[in-house]
């Protein structure tokens, strides 16, 4: 650590260390002046006019000038430093040191990853394709990376004829993960809110559709009549050589 005179009566404090660490301490104090800042807008409450940066500065002092937490401990008592870590499972069991990253923002050494990985609330089992693509993943989420490989697939709602951008779809889980479907882009397809609704368990049989995945994005509707009608994502453009077409056509 490190202080350097800036003038005018500032200064700046330097702190560099394992990535993970900083991140780590960065994101507790911003859940913790986001909880003081969500409280101050309570019903009765007096309003806190600092900003996001003002009051994790606040807290970061208290912390280290006093070594204590304010007054509203019971209000923060939950609040605990989150970063995201991907780490392979070989490195974890000990069988190999590869680096881990963090959390999109560059390599990790692996025994500090292990360490977070001991001390871990919550695991995320991720499964990866050759090309590194995210394929599969435990919870019920699928992570961004996932989202967005669906969206560029899809890039419209997928039920018949229905032209409502990706964007604005929710992405549903065809065969439903609360009876057993993965979280598996086989098994994800973008719906609004209207088609994705039209699936729904609860809704009564005589108006239910159901959805099936095939390979290559391929989805098949189930009327309640229990005629099939099928969707495929719809075509790209493609651009190809010119003399490679010519000489193709001769």
């Amino acid at each position: 650590m490190s202080v350097t005179d800036d003038g005018a009566g500032q200064a700046t404090m330097h702190a560099t260390g394992p990535a993970a660490l900083i991140h780590a301490a960065f994101d507790l104090l911003t859940q913790e002046g986001r909880a003081v800042l969500d409280a101050a807008k309570q019903e009765g409450a007096v309003e806190d006019v600092r900003r996001l940066d003002q009051v994790r500065f606040d807290r970061f002092l208290l912390k280290i000038l006093t070594g204590r937490i304010a007054d509203d401990a019971d209000l923060l008592d939950r609040v605990h430093a989150t970063v995201q870590v991907t780490v392979a499972e070989t490195t974890l069991s000990g069988h190999d040191d590869r680096m881990a990253e963090l959390d999109g923002r560059g390599p990790m050494d692996p025994d500090l990853a292990r360490r977070f990985a001991a001390a871990a609330f919550s695991w995320e089992r991720l499964e990866l394709d050759g090309s590194g693509m995210i394929v599969r993943t435990s919870p019920y989420r699928p992570p961004e990376a996932m989202k967005r490989y669906l969206r560029a697939r899809d890039r419209t709602c997928r039920f018949l004829n229905c032209r409502m951008p990706a964007r604005r779809c929710q992405i549903d889980h065809n065969h439903d993960y609360a009876r057993g479907g993965p979280t598996d882009a086989v098994n994800l397809a973008c719906f609004c809110e209207t088609h994705h609704a039209l699936k729904h368990p609860d809704l009564d049989p005589r108006w239910r559709w159901t959805a099936r995945q095939r390979p290559g994005g391929v989805i098949v509707w189930i009327s309640p009549s229990g005629v099939e009608y099928t969707d495929a994502p719809p075509p790209r453009v493609m651009f190809t050589d010119a003399e490679e077409s010519r000489a193709d056509a001769a």
